[in-house]
């Protein structure tokens, strides 16, 4: 598809996905680079459904952050320990994915930890009902761990480029000065990513993949 206002996007997305019909709640991912617009995506996309009377659950990889002694275990700038340690897959498993699966009791915990306070998170859980559609948001979120949990895929693609740019903005009170942001992205975060790009081909598992670098113009690409 050509770009196209973004409110177009959206609702072509919303109908798409409120028209798929399972006997359990509907799984959405919704993967792409750091800063690449996931979450402002998925927040959209909740208002579009929770308009058409439908139940929307949003959460995401932040709250399942591995705590800090896990996530840096390997260094602070440590590329493979960005891969392999900043997140409890299994936790977002058991805790979300299965729950509200085929075999699951719609009991789910939104999430377990709170990235912003660096701390462990409890929670009661939460029931959710069959009809209701799933938009979890985060990075490297197509991996074999869990992707094959998500009903439906969607990939924000976005270049390094422009979500850097995005992140000198998004991010500075975060690291506390450019210089540390620039640290991590150019040495943890981007090199992580690019290569989980080329190990898990998350483009390939999309079912649909939003260009997004101009985000009030961006291009829905469906996979099948």
């Amino acid at each position: 598809m050509d770009n196209q206002p973004r409110k177009e996007i959206l609702q072509t997305v919303a109908h798409m996905l409120a028209t798929i019909n399972l006997p359990h709640p509907l799984r959405v991912g919704i993967d792409g680079v750091s800063a690449s617009g996931k979450t402002v995506l998925a927040d959209e996309l909740a208002a579009v459904l929770r308009e058409m009377n439908r139940e929307v659950i949003r959460t995401g990889m932040d709250g399942f952050h591995n705590p800090p002694e896990i996530r840096h275990r390997r260094g602070a700038m440590s590329v493979e320990g960005y891969i392999e340690d900043s997140f409890d897959y299994a936790a977002v498993r058991e805790c979300v994915l299965d729950p509200l699966g085929p075999q699951g009791n719609l009991n789910y915990l939104p999430e377990i930890y709170d990235h912003s306070q660096g701390t462990p998170k409890q929670s009661d859980p939460v029931f959710a009902s069959p009809d209701a559609i799933l938009l979890f948001e985060g990075v490297m979120l197509f991996r074999q761990e869990i992707a094959n949990a998500f009903d439906y895929k969607i990939l924000v693609d976005t270049s390094f480029e422009v979500a850097l740019e995005r992140a000198k903005t998004r991010d500075l009170k975060h690291f506390g000065n450019m210089q540390t942001l620039l640290e991590k992205y150019t040495r943890r975060f981007i090199p992580g990513q690019k290569r989980y790009l080329a190990e898990c081909r998350p483009a390939a598992k999309a079912n649909v993949i939003l260009a997004n670098d101009d985000p009030e113009r961006p291009e829905l690409k469906f996979n099948r």
